[in-house]
């Protein structure tokens, strides 16, 4: 039985900033509707970042390490 921690948590991750993006889409179309562009608009640019994170996360978190790696080497 092969068992990848790491491999599930990134599962786990995207799932979630999956169901996120549902939720700021769904917010912001209700937001629409109501005519409250301040938050439809905060609710549109929370969906597209929860849609880079969910998408590019891999290609995120190799940044970051990089970015971490030649900061404190």
């Amino acid at each position: 039985m092969n068992f990848n921690f790491q491999e599930v948590t990134s599962n786990l991750i995207s799932q979630i900033g999956f169901i996120v993006l549902l939720i700021m889409v769904v917010r912001a179309l209700i937001s629409y509707t109501k005519e409250d562009w301040g938050q439809f608009f905060s609710g549109l640019v929370l969906g597209l970042f929860c849609l880079i994170v969910v998408f590019f996360g891999p290609q995120l978190e190799q940044l970051a390490r990089a970015l971490g790696n030649s900061i404190f080497s």
